[in-house]
């Protein structure tokens, strides 16, 4: 059970969501899936050397971008998930995340310890 407040955890719930909405839109413009895994679109420039040079090096970026983007979609939703199972702001070894630390990052299942 979170110490954090209804309100705390209502508003990190509202910042999750609109991240989830984000992230998503993000991926559906610059991937697709394909048998069930997502991979970043292929670029399609002219058909020279050099265009395709550029062709391979923006695809390398946009499967870079997509892997990253896929990570925070998943950081976001175990989130959510900790939300609803009443185990927000709750590390994994029991201790609670403080809240400037969960409104810098909504999704953070750790503490910075110094």
């Amino acid at each position: 059970m979170t110490n954090h407040s209804k309100e705390f955890i209502a508003e990190m719930q509202a910042k999750l969501l609109s991240e989830k909405k984000l992230l998503e839109s993000e991926l559906s413009q610059i991937s697709h899936k394909q048998d069930g895994n997502r991979e970043g679109n292929y670029p399609d420039y002219e058909r020279d050397e050099e265009a395709n040079a550029m062709e391979a090096a923006d695809y390398e970026a946009t499967t870079a971008t997509t892997e990253a983007t896929e990570g925070r979609l998943k950081d976001v939703d175990k989130a959510l998930d900790a939300i609803t199972e009443g185990k927000y702001g709750i590390t994994s070894e029991g201790e609670l995340i403080p809240e400037n630390r969960l409104r810098a990052n909504p999704a953070a299942n750790t503490i910075v310890k110094r």
